[in-house]
């Protein structure tokens, strides 16, 4: 449940250029990574994508000056097909912060459960928590909109820029 919670974009492009043309295009388009990440002090890219290409198949991200944990991890697969190439692309977030986020959310969603257990059977609103009570919903709300809303804002420039550096049209969502 809590899985569902947090954001992922599926896509699938399609570009009248071939694999190997596709290929050659996202390699202009991205560059290494310049350091491991969680040290890394803005670093400029010359390209607006980091990540790597391995035969059909790329891993980027775009290279921003600024810090978001949300930063969506762009897989894609180039296939040929019938004038052109189909492209399936995959976001989501970092492994750490994916699992960093289920397990907050997790136990936030335990302590929503607890307090909705003793506000039914205990002694209702009355009790000595207060507004106390409410905290672990706030945070569960906090919790979602912010994962959402910094993976989104992030996740829609990047499918508007793969449409241009694939030269490529969203066929599927």
């Amino acid at each position: 449940m809590i899985k569902k919670l947090l954001p992922f974009e599926k896509l699938v492009y399609h570009s009248t250029l071939t694999k190997e043309e596709l290929l050659a295009h996202l390699q202009n388009e991205i560059e290494a990574e310049k350091s491991f990440g969680f040290g890394a002090i803005n670093h400029s890219y010359s390209k607006p994508y980091i990540g790597k290409i391995y035969n059909n198949s790329f891993e980027i991200k775009r290279a921003i000056n600024y810090r978001n944990s949300f930063l969506p991890i762009i897989n894609g697969e180039i296939q040929n097909d019938f004038n052109g190439s189909k492209i399936s692309v995959k976001m989501n977030l970092v492994e750490f912060v994916k699992v960093f986020m289920i397990i907050w959310l997790g136990g936030v969603l335990i302590g929503c459960l607890a307090t909705s257990y003793g506000i039914i059977f205990k002694n209702g609103l009355n009790s000595e928590g207060g507004l106390f009570m409410f905290i672990p919903f706030f945070m569960l709300i906090v919790g979602i909109v912010m994962v959402s809303f910094g993976f989104k804002a992030e996740s829609k420039k990047s499918i508007k820029d793969l449409e241009e550096i694939l030269k490529a049209k969203i066929i599927e969502r």
